[in-house]
C-alpha cells in the first residue's frame, strides 16, 4: 500500500537477516561486536526511496506525517529534522557561493583588463601603424578580444578543476554520515548545463575584460 503512494518511486522490503548485514557492513571494522549478540534487535522494515517532488522541507514533512498515522507503520526515521537542517545550511552555503563567485568574476574582469592594458602598451607601436595603414577597428582590437576570451575560457576550466578536487575532498569525508542519516552516497556535483554555464560565463568575462582597455581613452589612438 505505501509504495502505491505518487510521493514513493520505490518501496524496498528489508528483512531483519538483510537489515543486520547491513549494519554490519556500515559498521566495518567494528562489526565484531554484533558477534556477541543472542539474537537479532533489528526489525523488519520497508526502505522508501522518494521522488525529486519532496525537496522542499515543508512538502517532506506533511508526507511524514501521512505515513505516520498509517496503521501499519510501528516507527519510522526519515530524517525529516535532518533535512530541514541540511537545506538552510545548503541555503546558507549557495549565497556565500554566490557572493564569493561574484567577487571573483569582477576581480578576474580587471586582472583581465589590466593583463590587456599592458599588452596593449607593449604592442602600441604596431598598434598605431595599422591603423595608419587604414586597418579596420576590429581587425586592429580582435587579437586582444581572442586573448581575453581565451584566458577567461581557461580561467573557467581551472574553476572546474579546483572544483571537482574540492568536491570529492569534501564527499570523501562526509560520505559515511550521508549513507548513514540519508541513505545516498554522495552530493550531485555539477552537471552538463551547470559546466558549460561557468564555461560561458568565463569567455563572457574574459571578453568584457579585452574591451575594457579600449574604452579608456588613452587607448584610443587616433
Amino acid at each position: 500500500k505505501i509504495g502505491w503512494f505518487a510521493e514513493v518511486s520505490e518501496a524496498r522490503y528489508i528483512s531483519k537477516t538483510e537489515a543486520l548485514e547491513k549494519f554490519r557492513r556500515m559498521l566495518k571494522k567494528d562489526a565484531i561486536l554484533l558477534d556477541g549478540l543472542a539474537y537479532n534487535p533489528l526489525p523488519a522494515s520497508l526502505e522508501l526511496s522518494l521522488s525529486h517532488d519532496l525537496k522542499d522541507p515543508d512538502l517532506l514533512k506533511s508526507f511524514l506525517s501521512r505515513l505516520t498515522n498509517l496503521p501499519e507503520v510501528d516507527s519510522m526515521q526519515g530524517g525529516g529534522e535532518w533535512v530541514q537542517k541540511l537545506s538552510g545550511l545548503l541555503m546558507a552555503i549557495r549565497l556565500v557561493l554566490l557572493c564569493i563567485g561574484a567577487i571573483l568574476t569582477i576581480i578576474s574582469l580587471f586582472i583581465i583588463a589590466s593583463t590587456i592594458h599592458l599588452t596593449i602598451d607593449n604592442r602600441r607601436d604596431e598598434i598605431i601603424i595599422m591603423r595608419l595603414v587604414g586597418a579596420a577597428e576590429w581587425y586592429v582590437r580582435f587579437p586582444f578580444v581572442f586573448e581575453g576570451i581565451m584566458e577567461g575560457f581557461l580561467g573557467g576550466c581551472l574553476a572546474l578543476v579546483i572544483s571537482t578536487a574540492l568536491y570529492y575532498a569534501f564527499c570523501w569525508e562526509i560520505s559515511p554520515f550521508l549513507k548513514l542519516v540519508f541513505g545516498i552516497s554522495a552530493i550531485d556535483f555539477f552537471g552538463s548545463r551547470e559546466i558549460f554555464l561557468i564555461l560561458i560565463l568565463g569567455v563572457l568575462v574574459g571578453g568584457l575584460g579585452a574591451i575594457l582597455p579600449f574604452c579608456v581613452p588613452s587607448h584610443q589612438m587616433r
